[in-house]
């Protein structure tokens, strides 16, 4: 063992020690030398003298060292924790252990003064940072109210899609389909394939430096659809860069949802179609029946077959053309109710190299010259990589060239392979299928239909023995191509914030992450009573803690229905009756939900063995598990205060300066308000004390965990 490392009543205990062992060798050998001296006959009176002077001297040493610990030593280890905890958490003016060292002398009153001193230089820092950045508080709260008031929907991620902003708005879209909330994945509520594509569009301009002559610079539009598909949305994707403009460090998305338009522009396409269809059938008719009357049946008049003859082999050719004219102004309004965007064609390839679909593991090189298309790159990077990965398992081949040819106001995308082509048939039912490109459940029927194109598959006339894919695309207008002079600096967004949580480029494992940069869930739960086995829940509350903050617009607080009555006693002390949870979603139900809401956090209650252990019952049933890392703030206060100090919430809450309203004590929302209040009151002294990461903090828990079972067993 370390000396260093020994406690201070360690060191206190072990010098009296030292004083008994070292007076009890001076008793033995002044009585040996006496006993020699005087040449006595017996040795027993000696030896009796020796024993008392020996039992004396180490009992007045034992009660020296307890009182000595009790009134010193105690006192000394409690005021360290206090001053402690006034330095670096901001502790009450007064601590708790000043009432026990009276017999320090001025030492206690010294300290009362320190910290009340130390509390108020403080409140004038505050006062002098506050008037410092009062102006820029009055510019924050305006950017909020634009905010609020914006009607698109605006969202901050990190590269890895975790949230660090979002508006009123964004809520209002995205919260249907799901959770929303800082620090975690905007994947659970809108098409990640969609995000992960446009990103790696801008983050591919930003690589090759196009960004720098770029018309739109980081930014790109974005078209996609919510998680469970209830709304469809049209915006801005911008890439944020580091303050050097060196590496990208998230993104700013601006949204707005267009599902009413899109549907109604689906809708008069399909009317429109039907009607065309419809007429086409009707004219066949017509000319069917003007067939059979100029050929047979009682002859009339000649002027009138003339005139017949003449309508039928006139106006089925009108109609017909009119037709055409009719489904060309059909296609152009679906082809302009859907957003297009002008795409460089080494860019659409990159995107179908990068992306992976059904396991396989496809192998593309580009050919050809570069150029400049407009479409959607979403949907066609997935009606491409569909029809790839078909033509894979059919013509038993894994590679494939990439290739564009402009001409005529058209760009035709190319995807050579060797083998056959496939028939006409085949490739119809392939455009049949569903795609997953995020936006919708979409066919490449339907891709082609809002390109106002076609497909086919034929045999590659440069190249024997190969076969080809060719798709046109319209060439994108002269107005629509980046700027191709000289490059200049492209104007970026303003800086509205330093967001911490965008700090973190590189991946880091969740335990060896600071504590103040984790996201916790602190959670509280009030039960029908003490006994995991046989008592069930009847509420779950959590707050999230995020870059050592408590996030108080996100909460879960939901009572639930047990399933069994709630016995009076337990009423009294959190104040739930069986009216309240009627009609209230069953254990399992809400335990899901709650699994939802702490995503990747860490766990933190107070006591929390006693609070997950109804967690864990509803596993099963839930068909979910609880595998977070989990704190608990009694172990942590055990590590900071020691064993000896009560480590109640009450305790540790005024230790703290936490004040927890009367009538929030023993609800579950109260309580784990009170305990994330705890935590980030712990996180300053556990730094102090060399617990910096999550690791640390499992093995300091783990520590007294560990001696509380050892002394559970000793009692």
């Amino acid at each position: 063992m370390n000396p260093a490392r020994w406690s201070l009543r360690t060191r206190i205990f072990l010098f009296f020690a030292l004083i008994a062992l070292g007076a009890a060798v001076g008793i033995v050998g002044a009585l040996v030398y006496v006993f020699r001296a005087a040449d006595l006959a017996s040795a027993a009176p000696v030896t009796l003298a020796g024993l008392i002077a020996v039992g004396v001297t180490f009992g007045l040493t034992a009660w020296v060292w307890l009182k000595f610990d009790e009134n010193v030593a105690q006192p000394l280890v409690a005021i360290a924790a206090d001053v402690r905890a006034a330095v670096h958490a901001r502790a009450a003016r007064k601590p708790p252990s000043v009432e026990k060292g009276r017999y320090l002398g001025l030492l206690a009153p010294a300290i009362a003064e320190f910290t009340q001193a130390l509390d108020e230089a403080r409140e004038e820092v505050d006062a002098a940072v506050a008037a410092a950045t009062a102006e820029a508080e009055r510019e924050r709260r305006n950017l909020e109210i634009v905010l609020r008031d914006l009607r698109q929907g605006v969202v901050i991620c990190t590269l890895a899609h975790k949230v660090t902003l979002y508006n009123r708005r964004a809520l209002e879209i995205l919260g249907a389909s799901g959770e929303i909330g800082l620090d975690r994945p905007l994947t659970e509520v809108l098409s990640g394939r969609v995000l992960a594509h446009t990103l790696e569009r801008l983050q591919d301009r930003f690589r090759t430096g196009r960004h720098r002559i770029h018309r739109d610079g980081l930014t790109t539009t974005i078209v996609g659809a919510t998680a469970k598909e209830n709304a469809r949305i049209v915006g801005r994707m911008s890439l944020m860069l580091d303050a050097d403009g060196a590496h990208p460090t998230g993104y700013v998305l601006s949204f707005e949802n267009v599902t009413n338009e899109l549907a109604a522009g689906v809708w008069r396409d399909r009317l429109l179609q039907d009607g065309i269809r419809d007429m086409r059938e009707r004219v066949a008719a017509l000319a069917l029946a003007g067939d059979l009357l100029a050929r047979g049946g009682d002859a009339p008049a000649a002027q009138d077959v003339a005139l017949a003859r003449d309508l039928l082999a006139r106006e089925p050719a009108e109609l017909g053309d009119r037709l055409d004219r009719l489904e060309e102004a059909a296609s152009d309004l679906v082809s302009s109710a859907w957003p297009m965007a002008t795409t460089h064609s080494p860019t659409l390839f990159q995107l179908i190299k990068v992306r992976r679909s059904e396991g396989r593991d496809l192998a593309f090189e580009s050919a050809g010259e570069p150029a400049w298309l407009r479409c959607d790159s979403a949907s066609i990077t997935a009606l491409v990589e569909h029809l790839v990965n078909r033509i894979a398992v059919h013509a038993g081949t894994r590679a494939f060239r990439l290739s564009a040819v402009a001409e005529n106001g058209r760009v035709r995308l190319l995807a050579s392979w060797e083998g056959e082509a496939p028939s006409p048939a085949t490739v119809e039912d392939w455009l049949d299928e569903r795609l997953e490109d995020g936006a919708g459940a979409v066919t490449g029927h339907d891709v082609l239909a809002r390109h106002r194109t076609d497909l086919w598959c034929v045999p590659d006339p440069e190249t024997p023995g190969r076969a080809r894919l060719e798709l046109p695309l319209a060439a994108a207008r002269d107005e629509d191509l980046p700027i191709a002079k000289a490059p200049t600096p492209v104007p970026e967004r303003a800086e509205f914030y330093d967001f911490g949580l965008l700090s973190g480029l590189a991946p880091t494992p969740l335990d060896e992450r600071p504590l103040r940069g984790l996201t916790f869930v602190v959670f509280d739960t009030e039960t029908t009573g003490l006994e995991p086995a046989r008592d069930a829940l009847c509420s779950i509350a959590g707050v999230r803690v995020v870059n050592n903050r408590v996030i108080s617009g996100e909460i879960f607080d939901v009572l639930v229905d047990p399933g069994r009555p709630i016995p009076a006693v337990a009423s009294r002390v959190h104040g739930i009756t069986d009216a309240m949870v009627a009609g209230a979603e069953p254990p399992s139900v809400v335990v899901a939900r709650f699994r939802a809401f702490l995503d990747d956090g860490v766990l933190v209650a107070h006591n929390a063995a006693f609070d997950l252990s109804f967690l864990r019952r509803e596993e099963d049933a839930a068909g979910i598990a609880f595998d977070a890392p989990v704190l608990d703030t009694v172990l942590l206060g055990a590590h900071l205060f020691g064993t000896s100090e009560s480590l109640t919430l009450d305790t540790l809450a005024e230790r703290f300066g936490v004040t927890i309203p009367p009538e929030a004590r023993h609800t579950a929302l109260g309580d784990a308000r009170a305990t994330a209040q705890v935590l980030l009151g712990m996180i300053p002294l556990l730094e102090a004390d060399g617990v910096r990461t999550l690791r640390d903090a499992i093995a300091a828990s783990d520590k007294q965990a560990r001696l509380r079972r050892r002394m559970a067993a000793q009692a």
